[in-house]
């Protein structure tokens, strides 16, 4: 079992410093927007938006912040030594699929006797990378808001640093708050979600094929559904009652208008 899954990092600028890269950005069909071009996750796609913290510009050791694109799920790596963009892939995918699994299981999504299995899916997995020059500004905020976050925790540890541990529990409580992503440029709509759970709607619909306990409309049993059509459905909905509102409104402040000249 297994299929074909498209990882793209989209690298800030400290952190192509910090490896030494010399990356190309996204293409833009438009010439707009070069070097920050909005990522996306879907059905086939992960995306994340990578940051390397550094205590000096010349240090080789960095804290990195993953924010991944449509869930704002975070991973903090810290006290990294420079590597490899291989590297970096194996150490990205060693700390996705343990955090995963811990989701899966305390969720009670998937049993402890099917964790093997989960894991099984994801090794099975290929991934392609793709990197790039490229700062997504709506997700980097995202990773701002991790940065604080982590000068807030060195300042309030004795030790001062994070090892991996507390950098595990940093993050779960990051990705346990709510996050309010906007939906659409032309309008001040918004969506709110808590990334811990679209993460895992992600790892269970790629990774645990067969494994649910649970049933879904339109489904195979045993199957989990596709996250990214709810999510689509969901927006869409929320779009057409906004602009079914918005209408609503205009005509009433029309007619109001009306009545009052006459």
């Amino acid at each position: 079992m297994g299929y074909l899954v498209h990882i793209v990092i989209s690298a800030s600028n400290e952190f192509i410093k910090w490896l030494g890269l010399d990356l190309e950005r996204i293409p833009s069909i438009d010439s707009k927007c070069i070097g920050t071009q909005a990522i996306i996750s879907n059905e086939n796609t992960l995306s994340w938006q990578c940051q390397a913290l550094r205590s000096h510009s010349r240090s080789k050791v960095a804290t990195v912040i993953a924010v991944e694109a449509t869930s704002r799920y975070c991973i903090i790596f810290p006290n990294l030594p420079a590597m490899s963009m291989a590297q970096f892939e194996q150490e990205l995918t060693r700390r996705w699929l343990k955090e995963v699994l811990a989701m899966a299981t305390d969720s009670g999504a998937i049993l402890p006797e099917n964790v093997s299995g989960m894991k099984n899916q994801f090794n099975n997995t290929s991934m392609t990378f793709s990197w790039f020059k490229n700062t997504d500004l709506s997700v980097n905020g995202h990773v701002s808001d991790t940065e604080q976050w982590i000068k807030h925790s060195n300042d309030t540890q004795r030790t001062g640093q994070l090892d991996e541990i507390k950098a595990f529990e940093l993050g779960f409580h990051i990705n346990s708050m709510k996050k309010k992503v906007k939906i659409s440029k032309h309008k001040q709509l918004h969506e709110r979600f808590v990334p811990v759970a679209r993460l895992l709607d992600d790892a269970l619909f790629r990774f645990a094929q067969g494994l649910s306990y649970d049933e879904y409309p339109n489904v195979d049993a045993g199957n989990f559904p596709n996250p990214y059509a709810l999510y689509q459905k969901k927006k869409a909905e929320k779009l057409t009652t906004h602009l079914q509102r918005e209408e609503t409104v205009s005509n009433v402040v029309y007619l109001n208008q009306f009545k009052s000249n006459r």
